[in-house]
């Protein structure tokens, strides 16, 4: 740590370990907790540097203890190969872009030393669970457990050759994993199979139980296999693979005939009676869908929790330090809803940073009367408000799918019709599905 500090702690040398050490030295200096945001476009580094800050302030807080890291210090370290597996997956533009924002919080006590932390987490893109853009691939658990997995418990779990189970296969990022004319699919392989083991690991130093674990990999499987599931038509969607499903069922702990109802039907009840209305193949498939989504999702939020109860400060802190890793800007051949709001989260971001940089850093300037020459920068207000406003983007998607008889195409008329004359909203020259919206960092 004195290295550190002796090298980075200076002005003249801007990086990571500075802006962590600034931080940390804040803490006593102001006597108020601390916050380090790192923003950027997609594959900036901004996954990397996050965990750089948390080692550099698990290594000061180490400092004040004799030179060994804390228990709670090792367990947030080790939620971050989680973290990262869960909730990080290949996009066109970064092999291992995190598709969810968090935010981490680190506890201290009035002696530097790390006594607790806490994760919050945002916007899980949950829709990636269940395809992908081309060449792109699912969350990197799936690979790591089908690649890593012994082979007793990948048996166990009715587990094979990646390329079976279209949810991971579908993008065209699958290949056999012994080809030898692929050198980076190949590396990617290798990759993953130690990726796994240091999943398992940090599982190990979390201090979740060997059963809890096989229970993770358990619903896993049961995603996997539910991506298998295919219907046919004869007076409404049939399950036409009912090995499948039935797997599906045992390994999501579920009834077999339950699920395949709630696959193929719509339930409705009204003045207390229930009815069944059969579904078409489009709509077994998007029900198919949503419940993968909804488990993932959920499984997730479990895991967070369990780690957050594993790092949980056992009485009030001195201070803290936040660490926000917000996901970053991204622009895809078909960008969906939930790559919207991650676009917006990163315009509302550059909005923040043209206020208080820009905006208010000058104004003061100005007030004290200090030479200053200004700088021109682009305000991105409209483009907020084209979101926000009534009748923006966010109103019209919202009302459009309360309506029961609302549908693509009406919504894309409202936007249109509402949103045609702002600089910031970019409607097709030939008609199409779609829209644009120009952001700071691109349309």
């Amino acid at each position: 740590s004195s290295g550190i500090n002796a090298e980075y702690g200076g002005e003249d040398k801007p990086h990571i370990y500075a802006i962590a050490n600034e931080a940390f030295r804040n803490i006593w200096k102001s006597g108020e907790s601390q916050c380090v945001l790192i923003s950027g476009e997609s594959g900036a580094g901004k996954t990397e540097s996050t965990k750089m800050i948390l080692d550099f302030l698990s290594a000061m807080g180490a400092k004040n203890n004799n030179g060994e890291k804390s228990l709670v210090s090792s367990r947030i370290l080790s939620s971050s190969p989680i973290l990262e597996a869960f909730g990080n997956a290949k996009t066109v533009y970064n092999h291992n872009s995190s598709r969810f924002g968090k935010f981490i919080q680190l506890f201290f006590a009035d002696d530097g030393n790390i006594v607790g932390g806490n994760i919050s987490h945002y916007l899980l893109e949950k829709n990636r669970t269940v395809g992908q853009n081309p060449s792109e691939r699912n969350y990197h658990i799936f690979y790591q457990l089908l690649l890593g997995m012994t082979e007793p418990l990948k048996s166990k779990l009715c587990l094979d050759d990646p390329k079976n189970f279209s949810y991971i296969s579908a993008a065209g990022s699958v290949r056999d994993p012994n080809c030898e004319d692929d050198p980076i699919y190949i590396k990617q392989v290798k990759r993953d199979k130690s990726d796994y083991k240091e999943v398992l690991n940090a599982f190990e130093v979390m201090g979740l139980s060997s059963q809890a674990v096989e229970d993770i990999l358990t619903i896993l499987a049961g995603i996997l296999h539910l991506g298998n599931v295919r219907f046919y038509m004869d007076g409404g969607a049939q399950i036409s693979d009912r090995d499948a499903v039935e797997k599906a069922a045992q390994f999501l702990s579920v009834n077999t005939e339950q699920l395949v109802e709630s696959l193929t039907h719509n339930k409705r009840e009204m003045r207390g009676e229930v009815f069944l209305s059969p579904l078409n193949e489009d709509q077994a498939l998007a029900s198919r869908d949503s419940i993968t989504m909804a488990v993932y999702s959920h499984l997730f939020d479990w895991i967070i929790q369990r780690i957050n109860s594993r790092i949980k400060s056992p009485k009030p802190p001195f201070s803290s330090i936040g660490v926000l890793d917000i996901f970053g800007f991204e622009n895809f051949q078909i960008n969906r809803f939930e790559q919207f709001n991650i676009n917006f989260a990163n315009e509302k971001l550059q909005q923040y940073f043209n206020k208080h940089i820009f905006s208010l850093e000058q104004l003061e300037y100005n007030q004290e009367g200090i030479p200053w020459s200004d700088i021109d920068w682009t305000d991105n207000a409209g483009c907020i408000d084209l979101v926000e406003r009534k009748m923006g983007v966010f109103s019209i998607i919202d009302e459009e799918s309360r309506f029961p008889k609302g549908t693509d195409k009406s919504m894309l008329e409202k936007l249109h019709n509402a949103n045609a004359k702002s600089p910031f909203y970019i409607k097709p020259k030939i008609t199409g599905p779609d829209f644009g919206i120009r952001h700071y960092a691109g349309d």
